[in-house]
């Protein structure tokens, strides 16, 4: 060990242990996790085998080598050592909780930085699953010191899309149909009590979710591997004991020392899965919370909680009784608030407002009939709303809605008056900050509400007068139609082009002329993409030379902000079909828009069928892919027509190359009738191969002719390749054509849900050796292939059986 390691600082029976530790890190993961496991070994069975005899207490020597490794405990060590904390934990356990327990009594605990959200890379993993791994494995025998840390570490939010999380494996612990721990139910109902003292926030969380009506499921959690912790545990329980947990828990959260808002919803919305008593618990709760609340928002929030889950379709299918429903009206009478937007703010929370179960049980019940009573609702509500609170009103209910065009609606249809709408609008435009998304939403819904007249009059009156941003501004709220352009012609080009730079258009049916207006003025402004989303439901009405520019102008243009207006695979696939059926337009123009779209038609409708004709027409555009992906293997130049200068740009177009070659399927020589041609695929790859010669990719080339090949279809007697690809791989015989067929094989197989053992590379081998045989005469190089592929998955065969027997070693 050089002077600087850190394991000097350590004492001299552990340097060695440590040192090397260190060493093979860097060198062997396999051979690191072999120490580890001996870590563990010598920890479980170490001090029977030599305390008695050498006095060595081998346990609490691999404890304080476990401490010297992990101590200062900094967010690096932690990350370096993410794959072995779970050996660490389960080589000493009581060591490990110790450092975690005094690192979370820390100011800024340094385990807190393994909880950062996974980035979007598709390539990122959390870095805090060896951290949950080594408390599940904990939890089977130390349930209670467990169940804390992770409670601490659950209140720290984790926004991605990894189920691995603090609460998920907490959760688990306490899963009433299958907990995984150790701990009888007794030590389990104990746990959880002082879990909910310590953190009652997290403990709530665990007690209300044994409550969930339905079925459960739920995932094994990590499992020791050398101690016994976990033996006999954690597969099931008897229906006596989970319903004795679930007993338990439900007693726990009825006598919780303060319900609020959030805990009585959440009672109610469980309330199907009570007994009858205990459901009027809940009810004697809520009656008693609402006695005494003052917070208008919270009495209306839970109101809103009761009516969505007990009369709507929801509480309809829960079947509850007559008597629970009875409960819930007198509940919310009581939780009715004074506050008028407090009251009515339900109605326009979303743009759907559920049935109720009085209408759902209804035999007549009709949809339009409850999309009446709905609007009468909103419109007398939104008329006491503005006659009372004005403006205000309008705002605060904003705040709290989803759907702001539905209140501007409502507002529009409430609104007679010539100068109250355009005093309305001007008010509008002043707000700022948060709130104006929702207030342009309900610029949009007022406007809408009036006739084309009234709302080009409004317009006019409220841009009069006002600084060229709100004019902006109030046409961009406006409906995206001819009649408001026209309008807006009238501002000067300066409004004009902010205007188009600017607008988010509406996906609505638009007529031939505003269809071309619109591309016409988004390409003007380089938004092709904005103009491919406007015009989606239109593709058959949109002018063909029109339709071919938008198209090349999406493929070639990149000036609008990353992630907006994304294109959509399908809508590709469309707009290519509909162009596809017209005349004017040539298999070349199409092959090319196939090329820029390669990515994005994969597996669609539309495909590449003109790209791959074009390729088996020219030997010369097979070539020019393989020189955009592969480099030459040869001191020689490319044309200057094949070089691209700009890095980017050749990356991007490299990439799509590779992705074209492997996905190209039209065999060269197949005429219409489907058959092949052997002459013209002999030529077709006789040329390819001398360009490939000439510019230096000969065996790259022949490889990508094997996989092509490889996608030939069968004989009418189903042998194997069809007889014109075996004469043309025949003629040739290339070593590299063989290994690119081999290769296609493969590719050509896909992702498989696989059995056990190698029984199905088996089937496959068997499968090729007969086409081999079959080939064996005529085709002698077609036949040698076959067999390679044949002995391929018979290798691939014998490794899935000892896969399978080693998992099944380290099982048992």
């Amino acid at each position: 060990l050089s002077e600087s390691d850190p394991a000097l600082d350590l004492p001299e029976d552990q340097r060695w242990a440590a040192g090397l530790y260190g060493k093979v890190r860097n060198h062997s993961t396999a051979l690191r996790e072999g120490i580890c496991e001996t870590l563990v070994i010598l920890s479980v069975h170490g001090n029977n085998l030599f305390q008695g005899r050498l006095g060595i207490d081998v346990q609490g020597r691999v404890s304080s080598l476990v401490h010297s490794l992990l101590t200062p405990l900094t967010l690096d060590k932690l990350l370096s050592h993410d794959e072995d904390l779970p050996r660490y934990a389960e080589a000493a356990p009581d060591e490990f909780l110790k450092l975690l327990e005094e690192d979370l009594r820390q100011p800024q605990p340094a385990v807190l930085g393994l909880l950062k959200p996974v980035g979007s890379s598709s390539f990122a993993s959390p870095t805090r699953a060896g951290l949950l791994w080594a408390l599940e494995c904990l939890a089977w025998k130390h349930l209670g010191r467990v169940s804390l840390i992770l409670a601490q570490l659950s209140r720290t939010v984790i926004n991605d899309n990894w189920t691995n999380k603090p609460m998920s494996s907490l959760e688990a612990v306490y899963r009433s149909s299958l907990p995984q721990t150790a701990a009888p139910l007794k030590g389990r109902i104990q746990a959880l009590e002082t879990l909910t003292q310590r953190f009652p926030d997290i403990g709530w969380q665990i007690c209300i979710a044994q409550l969930d009506v339905g079925p459960g499921f739920g995932d094994y959690a990590y499992r020791p591997r050398w101690r016994s912790d976990a033996s006999g545990a954690g597969y099931s329980v008897t229906w006596k004991e989970m319903n004795e947990f679930k007993r338990k828990t439900l007693a726990l959260v009825l006598s919780w020392p303060r319900h609020n808002q959030k805990t009585l919803g959440d009672l109610v919305e469980r309330l199907s899965g009570m007994p009858e008593e205990d459901q009027t618990r809940v009810w004697d709760l809520i009656d008693a919370w609402a006695d005494s609340e003052t917070d208008e928002s919270a009495k209306a929030g839970l109101r809103e909680r009761i009516r969505r889950f007990v009369f709507t379709r929801l509480g309809h299918r829960k079947n509850l009784k007559d008597a629970a429903k009875g409960r819930a009206r007198v509940a919310c009478a009581k939780l009715q608030p004074r506050d008028l937007i407090e009251r009515h703010a339900w109605l326009f929370a979303q743009y759907w407002v559920e049935p109720s179960t009085d209408e759902i049980e209804d035999e007549s019940f009709d949809y339009s009939k409850h999309d009446e009573r709905i609007h009468k609702l909103r419109a007398t509500a939104m008329r006491e709303i503005w006659a009372e609170r004005g403006i205000e009103g309008v705002t605060e209910l904003l705040s709290r809605s989803n759907a702001p065009d539905t209140v501007g609606h409502f507002l529009g249809l409430n609104t007679t008056s010539a100068n109250v709408r355009a005093d309305f609008l001007r008010q509008c435009l002043c707000f700022a900050g948060e709130l104006a998304r929702k207030v342009d939403g309900c610029i949009y819904g007022f406007l809408m509400s009036v006739d084309d007249e009234t709302r080009a009059a409004t317009l006019a009156a409220v841009a009069q007068g006002i600084e060229t941003d709100r004019v902006v501004r109030l046409f961009l709220c406006a409906p995206f139609r001819q009649d408001t352009w026209r309008l807006l012609d009238r501002y000067g080009k300066v409004i004009r082009d902010r205007y188009w730079l600017e607008v988010d258009p509406q996906i609505i049916r638009h007529s031939e002329a505003e269809l071309i207006e619109l591309i016409d003025r988004l390409l003007e402004a380089k938004r092709p993409r904005a103009a491919f989303h406007a015009v989606r439901l239109d593709w058959r009405q949109i002018e063909t030379s029109r339709l071919k520019r938008l198209l090349f102008a999406v493929a070639t243009m990149d000036g609008e902000p990353a992630g907006r207006y994304k294109l959509d695979a399908y809508q590709i696939s469309e707009a290519l079909n509909s162009l596809n059926e017209r005349t004017g337009v040539s298999p070349a123009e199409m092959a090319r828009l196939e090329f820029f779209f390669v990515e994005a038609l994969d597996r669609s409708k539309h495909g590449i069928p003109n790209l791959e004709a074009q390729i088996a027409e020219s030997p010369a555009l097979f070539v020019q892919l393989l020189a955009l992906a592969f480099n030459r293997i040869d001191d020689g130049q490319d044309p200057p027509e094949w070089r691209i200068k700009d890095p980017g740009r050749r990356a991007g177009l490299a990439s799509v190359a590779y992705r074209l070659l492997d996905r190209i399927g039209c065999i060269p020589g197949t005429g219409e009738d489907g058959k092949i041609n052997a002459e013209a695929l002999l030529t077709w790859i006789t040329e390819v191969r001398r360009l490939c010669a000439e510019h230096g990719r000969i065996e790259i080339g022949d490889e990508k002719i094997g996989q092509l090949l490889s996608k030939a279809s069968a004989e009418e007697d189903d042998s194997w390749p069809c007889l014109p690809v075996c004469e043309a791989m025949e003629r040739i015989a290339s070593q590299h054509i063989g290994i690119g067929f081999n290769i296609g094989i493969c590719n050509g197989r896909g992702a498989q849900w696989r059995d056990e053992g190698g029984g199905q590379e088996r089937k496959l081998a068997t499968k090729y050796r007969g086409w081999a045989k079959q080939r064996a005469f005529d085709y002698p190089y077609v036949s040698s292939v076959l067999g390679r592929v044949a002995a391929d998955y018979d290798q691939q065969a014998g490794w899935w059986d000892t896969e399978t027997r080693i998992e099944k070693r380290l099982r048992h």
